[in-house]
C-alpha cells in the first residue's frame, strides 16, 4: 500500500481545492462532534451532513458535493473480525484495492484503498475499519498512569480531579468482600452492570477518482480525525497508529530543560518526532486550501491547531510530568507564570519555506519556535497540569498567544464566558501584560485544544 505520509501532492490540484472552497456557503461548518455511540470527530471546515439517517449512518460532504465522508456503525458481534468487516465493504462497493491490518487503540483495525464505481461515477479513496471490544475496557487494561494537577484556577470551569486509588481489602486479597464495620460505614454499595460491548465502525472518505489527488489530504485528515471514545481524544488519529504504532518504542533519551533550569533525559523517538511532523505538514496542506475563503478560514485556522493538539499532547506527557514534580501545583498562577518565563527562553525560530511551525516535540525539547509553537507547548503542559487554557489567533496582527484560566491581575481575554488572563509567549512580559498596539482583544480567534 501507498505510505500514507508520503502520498504525493500536486501543486495544480491544491490550486482546484482552494478555488472550490472559495465559493464556499455560510451554511458550511467545521464542528468537533460527538455521538451517542462514544466516538467523536473533529469535522472540516465547510462539511454538511448528507444522507446519513443519523442512527447508524452518518454522512458529510464537502460544499461541492467532491467529496464524501461516511461512518458507519455496526452491532458488536455482527463481524468477527476488522478484515471481514473491510471484505464486506469491499464487495458491496465492488471497491479494489490494498488493505494492511494495524492496531489502533488496544483495538483491530484495518486500513484499505476505495477504487469504486458510485452512480456511473469512478471513486477513489481510503476506508478505515475498526472493530469494537467484545469486553469492556476495564477488562482489557488496568488503568494508565496519571500527571499530578493543579487545583482549578479562577473558579469560572469545573475543578481538576485525579483518580484515587482503590483502598485494599485488610486481607490483602483484592476479591474479598470488607468486613461488617466497614460495610457499615460505607453503607450499602449498589452493584454497576458492566458497559456493553462497543460496535464496530467503517470510516469511508473518497472523491471523485479525476479530484482524488486534490483532495488527498483532506480525505486522509478526515479519516484521522476520528476518535473511538473519549480516551482516544489525546492520542494520536488512526492513520498517525497506521504509520506508528501507539505509544511508540522509545529507544533514546534526549535531554530537556525545566522552568527550575534542571537537566532531565527524557525517552525520545525519532520517529515519532516525524510522525508529529508529517501530521503538522498534512494539516497545513489542508488550512492552505482555505486561505482565501472569507467564510470558513477562522475554523480551518482553528482545526489546524485542534489536530495538532491531538497528535502532540500525549508525547509530551513525560516532560509534563517532570513539570509536575517542580511546579507548585497548589498555585495555578505561579505554574503559568513559570512555564510563560520557560517558554519565553525559547530561540525564536521560524521555518518560512517549510510550513512555518515548529511542532511541539521540537518546540519542547530544542527550545525553540514561533508564537504559535511556543503558546502550543504552553498550553499542552498546562492543559496536563489542570490548568484550562485557550490559544489565541490573530490574522490581523499576525500573532499568537496564550489565555490562561488562573487568579492574578492583568489584561484578560474574554471568550465563551471566561477571561483569560494573557501570556505573551515571544516578548519576554510578565502574564497578564500584551503591548498596546494588539489589544484589542476583537481581532483575536480562541480556540479551545481540549475537547469540552
Amino acid at each position: 500500500m501507498t505510505q500514507i505520509s508520503a502520498l504525493w501532492r500536486s501543486p495544480a490540484a491544491l490550486l482546484v481545492l482552494v478555488i472550490l472552497l472559495l465559493f464556499a456557503s455560510r451554511d458550511a461548518f467545521a464542528k468537533q462532534l460527538g455521538s451517542d455511540f462514544g466516538f467523536f470527530v473533529e469535522m472540516p471546515a465547510g462539511f454538511v451532513p448528507g444522507e446519513g439517517d443519523g442512527k447508524t449512518r452518518f454522512s458529510y460532504s464537502d460544499p461541492y458535493n467532491g467529496m464524501e465522508f461516511d461512518i458507519r456503525v455496526y452491532q458488536s458481534g455482527r463481524y468477527i473480525s476488522a478484515e471481514a468487516m473491510a471484505a464486506e465493504v469491499a464487495t458491496r462497493l465492488g471497491s479494489t484495492g490494498d488493505s494492511e491490518s494495524f492496531i489502533y487503540e488496544g483495538r483491530h483495525a484495518v486500513l484499505t484503498e476505495l477504487a469504486f464505481t458510485l452512480n456511473g461515477a469512478a471513486k477513489k479513496g481510503y476506508a478505515l475499519f475498526i472493530l469494537g471490544r467484545a469486553l469492556p475496557p476495564a477488562a482489557m487494561a488496568a488503568p494508565a498512569a496519571t500527571v499530578p494537577t493543579a487545583p482549578s484556577g479562577s473558579g469560572t470551569g469545573a475543578p481538576a480531579t485525579t483518580p484515587a486509588a482503590a483502598a485494599p481489602s485488610s486481607t490483602g486479597d483484592p476479591s474479598a468482600a470488607p468486613s461488617s464495620s466497614a460495610a457499615s460505614s460505607q453503607g450499602s454499595q449498589p452493584s454497576l452492570a458492566p458497559p456493553p460491548p462497543e460496535p464496530s465502525f467503517a470510516l469511508l472518505a473518497f472523491a471523485d477518482t479525476a479530484r482524488f489527488e486534490a483532495y488527498s489530504d483532506l480525505i486522509l485528515s478526515c479519516l484521522d480525525s476520528f476518535s473511538i471514545d473519549a480516551e482516544a481524544l489525546r492520542h494520536p488519529g488512526p492513520l498517525s497508529q497506521f504509520v506508528l504504532p501507539w505509544p511508540p518504542t522509545e529507544t533514546k533519551t534526549k535531554a530537556a530543560i525545566l522552568p527550575d533550569g534542571t537537566s532531565v533525559d527524557l525517552p525520545w523517538s525519532d520517529k515519532a518526532a516525524a510522525q508529529e511532523m508529517d501530521t503538522a505538514e498534512r494539516e497545513y496542506h489542508v488550512l492552505e486550501s482555505y486561505a482565501k475563503s472569507q467564510e470558513l478560514w477562522e475554523d480551518a485556522w482553528a482545526r489546524f491547531y485542534r489536530m495538532i493538539f491531538r497528535e502532540s499532547a500525549s508525547r509530551l506527557d513525560r516532560l509534563s510530568l517532570e513539570f509536575a514534580r517542580t511546579l507548585p501545583l497548589d498555585d495555578p498562577t505561579e505554574c503559568a507564570r513559570r512555564v510563560l518565563a520557560w517558554v519565553q527562553g525559547f530561540t525564536y525560530q521560524r521555518d518560512q519555506k517549510g510550513i512555518d511551525f515548529v511542532t511541539p516535540l521540537h518546540a519542547a525539547f530544542e527550545r525553540r519556535g514561533d508564537c504559535d509553537s511556543r503558546a502550543m507547548v504552553m498550553a499542552i503542559i498546562l492543559e496536563r497540569l489542570g490548568i484550562h487554557c485557550v490559544l489565541m489567533l490573530s490574522r490581523e496582527y499576525s500573532h499568537a498567544m496564550l489565555g490562561v484560566d488562573v487568579p492574578g491581575g492583568g489584561q484578560r481575554f474574554p471568550w465563551k464566558g471566561r477571561n483569560y488572563l494573557v501570556a505573551e509567549t515571544t516578548a519576554k512580559v510578565g502574564l497578564g501584560m500584551i503591548a498596546a498596539s494588539q489589544a484589542d482583544f476583537s481581532k483575536w480567534l480562541g480556540v479551545e485544544l481540549e475537547w469540552r
